[in-house]
């Protein structure tokens, strides 16, 4: 969505042979939460939009943040150190929904192992 040099082409490859096989994408709410400061602060609001489309357009599952989804984190910050809320928030979203792969920017997720945490470096 960014168009960072460094990344686009990795995920934009990620994305078509996502489109070309039956894998299901899962997302949660607070990606959003994420991704739009910096949109919102630049007055950027057809940067939310294009994301917004996209994660529609893409047929994304958006999770539901739940009790078991804020219990799952607690766990993770728990067992794990130095792992923020809304990494851990994330994660368990992910790993409540069944997803088998979570694909990030950040190293310091990789020492989680309920679910293999995958970088975007490493496509």
């Amino acid at each position: 969505m960014e168009d960072n040099a460094q990344y686009s082409s990795r995920v934009r490859d990620l994305v078509s042979r996502y489109f070309a096989s039956n894998v299901s994408l899962v997302t949660s709410p607070l990606t959003f939460a994420e991704y739009c400061v910096v949109p919102y602060r630049q007055n950027a609001l057809r940067k939310i939009k294009d994301f917004e489309a996209f994660i529609f357009d893409a047929k994304i599952t958006i999770s539901s943040l739940t009790i078991d989804v804020a219990k799952r984190a607690a766990q993770i910050r728990a067992k794990y150190s130095g792992i923020k809320a809304m990494d851990a928030l994330q994660l368990a979203s992910a790993i409540i929904s069944g997803c088998d792969v979570f694909l990030t920017n950040d190293k310091q997720l990789r020492q989680v192992d309920e679910i293999q945490v995958l970088l975007v470096d490493d496509l």
